[in-house]
């Protein structure tokens, strides 16, 4: 069988064209175009038998066709789900994921992942991501400022106009963090924290790569992002400007997960290709794109220019989607 080799722009012809497949298994991620291309090229290689198809669809577009088809889904696995959707898809179809406590080995998971397994084991956590800021030293070294290292620091008027962040109510990198610094300082605090930041902020942005996108480009100084992809734009050939900096060395963080849809009937397929992501292919990925701990025995970073023992913020309410809700009212901007 010719295999599809597919990325999120072309993710829907790939679904028309192996929908005859009895050996298809389609797969829904949020994941980014790189790790598409990745994890693809491994599972072509694995199963060569299988029509295995990786079909990209936004986080909140996602779960809202979760929410509308439940079972009826044709979809077989969800990969890289913020965890808050997800547990806001538990919530209303309780036994949509299928349950992995009889088949698969959470031990591997260190024991700081686990919090949720003491409600349900309806999902498996596939990264943990952090937050961090982007820094372009060129331009704040032609606004006669130097890059900040503590959070209070963008309090300071001279940043006006410099920073960017992800709307929390739009985009999950830009709630992580939102929630983290509540976490950090307190609810009264945290959010009197972006009450005055908001000043200094020159725009909140819809999605949560655009700051670090801006960053790149020179239209702002500093931008909030997740740490994987902070690392990934200093990394890119001809951004010397830029630099990562982990405020306080204490990082708000989330976590995405991977599930199997609980059809009625699980092809064995399904669950071969879903026994590979669990087994291999998710360590893989995290070695290769976003690094920070999930597994016990799991490697330190040797992505260059990825920070080392970067710290978690104490993260409160990070599998309750009820005070994401509670949380987002009372945000400032």
């Amino acid at each position: 069988m010719k295999k599809l080799y597919l990325l999120p722009l072309v993710a829907m012809l790939g679904s028309l064209t192996s929908c005859g497949s009895s050996k298809r298994v389609l797969i829904y991620t949020t994941a980014e175009e790189e790790k598409i291309s990745f994890m693809q090229e491994k599972l072509d290689e694995k199963f060569p038998d299988y029509d295995v198809v990786i079909q990209y669809i936004g986080n909140g577009k996602l779960v809202s066709k979760l929410l509308a088809e439940g079972k009826k889904t044709s979809c077989d696995i969800i990969y890289e789900l913020e965890v808050l959707n997800s547990e806001r898809v538990i919530a209303e179809h309780d036994d949509l994921f299928y349950d992995l406590k009889d088949d698969y080995d959470l031990s591997i998971y260190d024991d700081s992942v686990l919090e949720y397994t003491s409600r349900h084991t309806r999902f498996a956590i596939n990264q943990k991501s952090y937050g961090a800021i982007l820094v372009n030293n060129k331009v704040l070294k032609e606004k006669g400022v130097e890059a900040p290292t503590k959070y209070t620091d963008l309090l300071d008027a001279k940043y006006k106009g410099l920073i960017e962040m992800p709307d929390p109510n739009s985009s999950g990198t830009g709630y992580s963090i939102y929630n983290g610094l509540v976490s950090y300082y307190g609810e009264t605090e945290g959010i009197k924290y972006f009450a005055d930041l908001k000043g200094n902020v020159k725009e909140f942005t819809t999605s949560g790569s655009t700051p670090l996108k801006d960053v790149e480009a020179g239209n702002v100084g500093i931008g909030f992002g997740m740490l994987w992809q902070c690392v990934e734009f200093t990394n890119k050939e001809g951004n010397d400007d830029l630099s990562v900096v982990v405020l306080d060395n204490k990082a708000p963080y989330t976590y995405y997960t991977m599930a199997m849809i609980n059809h009625d009937e699980i092809r064995p397929e399904v669950k071969e290709v879903f026994n590979y992501f669990y087994t291999e292919l998710n360590q893989m990925q995290v070695a290769k794109f976003v690094p920070n701990k999930i597994y016990k025995d799991q490697a330190a970073p040797t992505i260059p220019n990825y920070p080392q023992n970067v710290e978690s913020v104490e993260m409160k309410h990070v599998f309750d989607y009820e005070y994401k809700l509670h949380l987002l009212d009372k945000w400032v901007a």
